[in-house]
């Protein structure tokens, strides 16, 4: 009976969290509306992540709740057809640069393709693992929750102090800058920039800001270390501690880590995919391929080593995966902003008429997006590889229970997942 009740729980939960979803992003599109200005699809494309990320999530987690509740049992995560989603993400893709470049009318056409465009690369990357461990990591119930609470938790957790971290910097370097020779008129100066429209409409001006050395030390120090310690830490945290009580076989926990990082992923497509509006969203949507792939292979990694953690006894295993997940983290962010910062460059000099710089800053923007895109690739590779293996573990249990059974009994005990 306390197991239906926690059930019970997550359901309201979901449903909490798609009627929360889908009533900020509508109330959000009513005060644009009502405030008299023009909606863009820089405005429509964040407002459709705020409605998709409490459906997408909410929903489907109201109604594996519901199921739990019931006590009605959840089938194995085994996907197929993956192909049909590669497909699909080309036709997206090539359909939403098509909106972006004609002017199709991106504000209403563009937010529905990029909610689903944003939303297929975690699904192909948990299909491609789903299908390598052949239906023994678990249940289609236990992903849905893994996702939720990278997603909702995870995220929300890690938003917050990263926000704390950005505000505590601005605070030392703003000390910092004030008790230097000059200190206060370069901040009065800076203040009055930002609040002028005509400066702020002037790119130049806003990347020669973020090319000062103080800002762009700051921002690589930033995603290179903090960013990547506090979202290792809180990813996979809810299910880490669940799996006290699970004690889940390392080919169930890796999955529970990749699709804790797919829904963390996924909310990190929704809103920073729409960041450059509809005139970077090719780009964005190629960017975030990556950056999904990468967040799912950290999650399986320390998802992995809170396994570890509970059933081999083995602590070390769970730090050891812990720092192997930052430095991957710190590295992949180290680069991306790096190729940022290179393409801010190489505007400011076109548009000055510095053209001798841009062929050492376009050899180094294609190194660091060529290390993206071979890292990509290699993890691509990697977590169908560590799938299988994972997968013939389980089927080679000692006790002479075959992995099938194993995972088919756990169902029948399932626990909650939040």
């Amino acid at each position: 009976m306390q197991r239906r009740t926690l059930w019970l729980i997550v359901g309201i939960a979901g449903g909490a969290l798609g009627m929360l979803g889908l009533g900020g992003g509508l109330l959000a599109l009513a005060l644009t509306v009502v405030g008299g200005s023009t909606l863009t699809a820089a405005e429509s494309l964040p407002l459709a992540g705020i409605m998709a990320f409490g459906l997408v999530l909410g929903i489907p987690l109201a109604l594996h709740g519901w199921a739990g509740w019931q006590e009605r049992p959840s089938r194995l995560f085994n996907p197929s057809h993956v192909g049909w989603l590669w497909l699909l993400l080309v036709l997206l893709i090539g359909l939403g640069t098509a909106v972006s470049a004609l002017s199709l009318t991106p504000v209403l056409l563009l937010p529905p393709i990029h909610v689903l465009t944003m939303a297929l690369p975690p699904l192909i990357i948990l299909c491609l693992v789903g299908q390598a461990l052949r239906g023994l990591g678990g249940s289609w119930r236990e992903v849905i929750a893994s996702m939720a609470s990278g997603g909702s938790l995870g995220m929300g957790a890690s938003f917050v102090s990263e926000v704390l971290i950005g505000f505590a910097l601005v605070v030392i370097a703003t000390v910092v800058t004030l008790i230097t020779p000059g200190g206060v008129e370069r901040i009065m100066a800076l203040a009055e920039n930002l609040e002028d429209p005509t400066w702020q409409e002037d790119l130049t001006n806003l990347f020669e800001l973020l090319l000062s050395p103080t800002v762009a030390i700051s921002l690589l120090g930033v995603f290179s270390i903090p960013v990547p310690l506090v979202e290792e830490i809180f990813k996979t945290l809810v299910t880490g501690v669940v799996a006290r009580w699970v004690r889940p076989h390392p080919a169930r926990a890796f999955l529970w880590g990749v699709a804790s990082g797919a829904g963390f992923a996924l909310v990190e497509n929704l809103f920073n995919g729409a960041l450059g509006g509809a005139e970077g969203w090719g780009v964005g949507v190629i960017s975030r391929f990556g950056a999904t792939v990468m967040h799912c292979v950290t999650g399986g990694l320390v998802r992995w080593g809170w396994g570890q953690l509970w059933t081999a006894r083995r602590p070390l295993r769970l730090l050891g995966s812990y720092v192997a997940a930052v430095t991957v983290h710190g590295l992949w962010n180290t680069a991306a902003v790096g190729a940022v910062l290179l393409s801010a460059g190489a505007w400011v000099h076109v548009h000055k008429g510095n053209e001798l710089w841009l062929a050492p800053m376009g050899l180094g923007l294609l190194m660091l997006v060529g290390t993206l895109s071979l890292l990509t690739v290699a993890f691509l590779i990697a977590l169908p590889f560590v799938g299988r293996r994972l997968a013939s573990e389980v089927e080679r249990t000692p006790d002479g229970v075959t992995g099938s059974e194993e995972v088919s009994n756990s169902l029948s005990s399932e626990v909650l997942i939040p």
